[in-house]
């Protein structure tokens, strides 16, 4: 009986030993969270072992989850696979789905930006189309009319001019033919024939007014329809025709003349480009054709293009991002007592065993013990 109370009484001893040897083990694993001294001399097993190799241990954390863990290749890997890609394309389409239904205009973009896109848009042209205008003046004004103009323009122009003539006779001789013809010729003569008194007058023995009011008028038609005059017309016409394409341009139109034409222009450009209208207008009605082509291939395309960028710049954007800096810095940042709750929380099944282990082991060592006792 004295035996075997010998024995039990070891083998409780050894298992309290080899308990409470390992829950203090662990417990040195965390604790004290800083180091003591006794004068100058630091108290051994000062500050624990996580609290001690807290950097350490983040920097090797930090290295193990870019170099083993999240790899650049794996994360190629994901993003090119195909359920990456699928949940890629299907949010670039539902995005374009969005714009389709909420009537997104241009200015909607602007916004996110607090840009005013009508003003900034039209502001830009009106800049755009006075310095092209002006170096179009600076560069052109001393050359020839005809060497400006479009070779289709001037062949149309030279087909006018040709059918001028006619033109201006038939006109001409329709004028004299009427009666507001006559009434004017009338008073011309009757004019003529008051500023130069009697010798003019003389005429009138022979003739009266009217007579030679009509016999002028006749022919003056008779002047229209001659073929020498009309070829003498035709002539003068081409020649002042010539004579002004031959000119430089900044002679036929100088810079004032220009700069005005260009101030009433520019506006009109703006006007019919409607800038304000196209920026406020939905994209789905400014341009019907361009979204219904991005509604069938930019969700696909867009998807390869992040992809194959993604993967072309990876390794840079890794390089900064620095996988292994972010993870060493939070852990570093981690409260101790967070980080010992967050370890025995993982870890609470296997510390446990641990424990049971050290009283199983030390009750074990404390039977042989007691048994080795009795023989002694």
């Amino acid at each position: 009986m004295h035996a075997l109370l010998v024995i039990l009484f070891m083998i409780v001893i050894g298992a309290l030993i080899g308990g409470v040897t390992n829950i203090i083990a662990i417990k040195m694993l965390f604790h004290p969270q800083r180091a003591y001294h006794i004068g100058k001399w630091r108290i051994p097993f000062t500050p624990g072992l996580v609290p001690k190799r807290r950097e350490e241990i983040a920097y090797k954390i930090g290295n193990v989850i870019e170099e083993h863990l999240i790899t650049e290749s794996l994360i190629k890997e994901k993003i090119s696979s195909l359920s990456a890609r699928q949940a890629i394309e299907n949010f670039i389409s539902q995005q374009i789905q969005k714009l389709k239904s909420d009537d997104a205009t241009l200015q909607n973009f602007a916004r996110y930006f607090d840009i005013d896109l009508a003003q900034t848009a039209e502001d830009k042209l009106r800049t755009v189309i006075d310095n092209k205008l002006s170096q179009y003046y600076s560069e052109h004004q001393q050359e020839a009319l005809k060497h400006l103009i479009p070779k289709e323009l001037e062949a149309e122009l030279d087909e006018k001019v040709e059918a001028l003539t006619p033109l201006l006779c038939d006109r001409a001789r329709i004028y004299l033919s009427s009666a507001k013809g006559e009434q004017d010729i009338y008073n011309m003569l009757d004019t003529f024939f008051t500023e130069k008194g009697k010798i003019v007058g003389l005429l009138q023995m022979f003739m009266t007014k009217e007579s030679i009011a009509e016999r002028i008028q006749l022919e003056l038609i008779r002047l229209t329809n001659h073929p020498k005059a009309r070829k003498i017309a035709a002539q003068l016409i081409s020649n002042e025709y010539e004579t002004l394409k031959n000119k430089p341009f900044g002679e036929v139109i100088d810079s004032e003349q220009y700069n005005n034409i260009k101030d009433k222009f520019t506006p009109l450009i703006l006007s019919y480009a409607d800038i304000s209208g196209r920026v406020h207008q939905p994209l789905k009605e400014l341009a019907p054709n361009l979204m219904e082509y991005v509604e069938q291939h930019a969700a696909s395309w867009t998807t390869n293009l992040i992809v194959e960028k993604a993967a072309e710049h990876l390794s840079a954007i890794m390089q900064q991002v620095n996988l292994s800096g972010i993870v060493e810095e939070q852990i570093n940042s981690f409260d101790l007592d967070y980080i010992e709750s967050l370890i025995i929380e993982i870890a609470n099944k296997e510390l446990k065993l641990i424990m049971l282990l050290g009283f199983l082991l030390g009750g074990i060592i404390g039977c042989f013990q007691g048994i080795i006792a009795l023989f002694v």
